[in-house]
């Protein structure tokens, strides 16, 4: 068995971007929030545009030419932009400044520094970048309670996919949804720092409500730590946007 969660692009339409200092090909799904950017890099402080018409919120690069490098992760939640997670492991949020150059991205570009994960000269990049949609998309944190039930963390849309992960603790990025799990609690989790099957949580999962989601986990089980910030990032099973689009409603 196999899963795959999809985000629909511009049907492989590009479009040349010169906001930033270095230029860009990107595709973009405006409605979505969503753009695919390119970029060649060129080893010195820099801005990219990024094709959206607000700041990202969560942004997934990955050097073409070195594998080595990983997967640098921005996320609007972390300490500041001087700090960065990685999708191929579970180490805590780090202070690298020469990953974003300690600059959050604007409405037209995102800043990228001196570091190889992000800009070494000549290099070849991309980045996958997102902001929130209501109706559709949410990125934030919250905080563990500790305590089962755990928080509840309003998004204004039924679930479809969340990822999530602790900020300032070493986590896994766990991914669960909505296909997998048809009904509460959502327990099959995987995780996108490592190799390893599907995990049940069993009864220690997680409820995809009508707007929001709810932690059903005490402490030591990753997600609901007391006094720890998780991140997360939340896409809606049915958008409330669009003319005739009915609401969801709780499962």
């Amino acid at each position: 068995d196999y899963v795959s969660w999809n985000f629909v692009g511009n049907n492989g339409t590009t479009t040349s971007n010169s906001n930033g200092s270095i230029t860009s090909i990107t595709q973009v799904n405006s409605l979505a929030g969503f753009s695919i950017v390119q970029y060649t890099g060129t080893g010195s402080n820099a801005t990219v545009g990024h094709s959206l018409s607000s700041p990202p919120e969560f942004m997934i690069f990955k050097n073409l030419d070195d594998g080595n490098e990983g997967f640098p992760v921005y996320h609007k939640s972390l300490t500041s932009a001087a700090y960065i997670l990685a999708l191929n492991n579970t180490n805590a949020e780090a202070s690298t400044p020469s990953d974003f150059n300690s600059t959050a991205p604007t409405s037209t570009v995102f800043s990228v520094g001196t570091n190889a994960r992000t800009n070494s000269n000549g290099v070849r990049y991309i980045a996958y970048c997102w902001h929130g949609v209501d109706g559709f998309s949410r990125f934030g944190k919250y905080k563990g309670s500790g305590s089962n039930p755990g928080p509840f963390i309003y998004t204004g849309f039924t679930p479809s996919l969340i990822i999530h992960r602790g900020i300032n603790i070493a986590s896994n990025w766990r991914l669960i949804d909505a296909t997998r799990n048809p009904s509460n609690p959502v327990t099959q989790e995987l995780y996108a720092d490592t190799t390893g099957v599907e995990y049940n949580m069993g009864a220690r999962g997680t409820d995809f409500l009508s707007a929001g989601f709810k932690i059903r986990q005490e402490a030591g089980y990753g997600m609901n730590n007391s006094g720890i910030n998780y991140a997360y990032m939340a896409f809606a099973s049915h958008s409330f946007l669009g003319d005739g689009t009915s609401p969801v409603t709780a499962r």
